[in-house]
């Protein structure tokens, strides 16, 4: 077996030799055949660096400091680093409400990552063994899942390498007795209490009736499924690139570039687990793409909001950003008549830039840019004003003659609804000079008898 083990963690590329490999060693069959396994493999050649953690949950009286001792007197004698630690694993659950084994994965994977990075291991070894993965995917299989349920548990993944996947429960039982290995047993593993037990001792069996080469032929399906998965990201990566667009913290999803991909609902579906929607509600928003606008779906972190032609996506768990106005206040900008050079407003993170230009130079300073507004400065009435548009607020556009609704423009637009409520409007004596970033009003334009024009422009 330590011929396998070895081959097993070249063929992974799990970690190099002058790596630092902190094992974690409950105690139990599983562990204390990895722990022996890294001793022996550093015995014959010395190629292996690692030292050992235990987490003591005080869940089982005096069979956990049993447990604790035990590893800790196998380490002396080894001359193995030593780390351990002990969880008020009880008043955790109660605290957070989760179940007991939630508590000691979240408690445990903290700590080896805290002892990871303190005494600067490279990697957290687990003893994670075939069966264990086979059990995951059945569990998934039973509980439902997507395709990276279906794949079992990877040999590698970050900061945690499995180097026993490749060792059946039954082979790791032969090497413990062919070894004389002492372990410790824990009691709740004959419980079929626990899910895993009861797949363990109740299903698997009745599995290897029909296949008694059960295993071996799952651990054949895990690595064709680690293939399917893998080229699966690589197209769901492909249709990330396609639908998926971010400004400034919002997610805009395409739905007519959703539409082009064949297995559409699935990729969806993938896409927003990172945003906190189920299959369920992923389903939904598919077939919500053909509907009407203005439907909008919750999960516990986000919010998506089904536009014309794109999903919306905002994060619900950040406090709003600050804004300077309130949808109905108005801010004075601090600019009266008679200056001279350039002035400066903050504005929504970025900067307003005000400045004068003589009506000769004004062909050389034109650009044609919706983020700048030229205006005839005889016209402006100062103080100018900013604020948020509101219902019932009008304009003429440049180049119009007729007078036309703010929320009409922003419809013609297609301003989506989630941005349509940060639309701000600069305004001079009530009059509406600008739709900020989008349009001038015509009633302040540039003629020929304009003798200064006054340059507005979002930086």
């Amino acid at each position: 077996m330590l011929h396998a083990f070895l081959t097993y963690i070249n063929e992974q590329k799990l970690f190099e030799p002058t790596d630092k490999i902190l094992l974690t060693v409950s105690g139990g069959k599983d562990s204390i055949t990895l722990f022996n396994l890294f001793c022996r493999a550093n015995r014959s050649d010395g190629r292996f660096q690692f030292a050992v953690a235990h987490c003591n949950f005080q869940l089982r009286g005096e069979d956990s400091v049993g447990d604790e001792k035990f590893i800790e007197d196998l380490c002396k004698k080894q001359g193995i680093t030593f780390h351990t630690t002990k969880f008020e694993t009880k008043q955790f659950v109660k605290k957070n409400k989760v179940s007991t084994q939630m508590a000691a994965r979240t408690l445990r994977y903290a700590w080896f990552e805290q002892i990871r990075q303190e005494f600067n291991y490279t990697y957290i070894a687990t003893a994670h063994h075939l069966n264990d993965s086979i059990e995951t995917v059945l569990l998934n299989l039973t509980k439902g899942t997507g395709i990276s349920g279906l794949r079992g548990i990877l040999p590698k993944n970050g900061f945690i390498i499995r180097p026993l996947l490749f060792a059946s429960r039954e082979q790791i039982d032969s090497y413990l007795a062919e070894n004389q290995l002492v372990w410790r047993e824990d009691s709740s593993n004959a419980s079929d209490d626990y899910q895993r037990n009861l797949l363990r001792h109740q299903v698997v069996p009745i599995l290897k009736k029909i296949n008694p080469n059960f295993d071996e032929t799952f651990a054949r399906n895990l690595e064709r499924m680690q293939a399917v998965e893998a080229d699966f990201r690589r197209n769901l990566n492909a249709f990330k690139t396609d639908v998926l667009r971010e400004e400034n913290g919002v997610f805009f999803l395409s739905i007519s570039q959703i539409k082009t991909y064949q297995s559409a609902a699935y990729f969806l579906e993938e896409l927003l687990k990172d945003f906190g929607f189920n299959y369920f509600q992923s389903k939904e928003i598919y077939h919500s793409l053909d509907g009407l606008s203005g439907k909008i779906f919750h999960s516990s972190t986000h919010t998506i909001l089904k536009d014309r032609e794109e999903l919306i996506i905002t994060d619900t768990t950040s406090p709003p950003q600050p804004s300077p106005i309130g949808r109905e206040q108005e801010q004075k900008l601090p600019i009266a008549g008679g200056w001279e050079g350039i002035y400066t407003v903050k504005f929504e993170g970025k900067n307003l830039k005000f400045s004068l230009i003589d009506m000769a130079d004004f062909d050389a300073n034109f650009t044609k840019n919706s983020m700048v507004l030229f205006v005839d400065y005889e016209k402006i009435v100062f103080p100018l004003m900013l604020r948020k548009w509101q219902e019932g607020d009008w304009f003429i556009p440049f180049g119009m003659k007729g007078k036309k609704k703010i929320s009409d423009f922003l419809i013609d637009k297609k301003i989506s609804m989630n941005l349509k409520k940060n639309i701000f409007l600069l305004t001079s004596e009530d009059k509406i000079c600008w739709v900020v970033g989008y349009r001038a009003d015509d009633r302040f334009r540039i003629t020929t008898n304009t003798k200064r024009v006054l340059k507005i422009e979002i930086i």
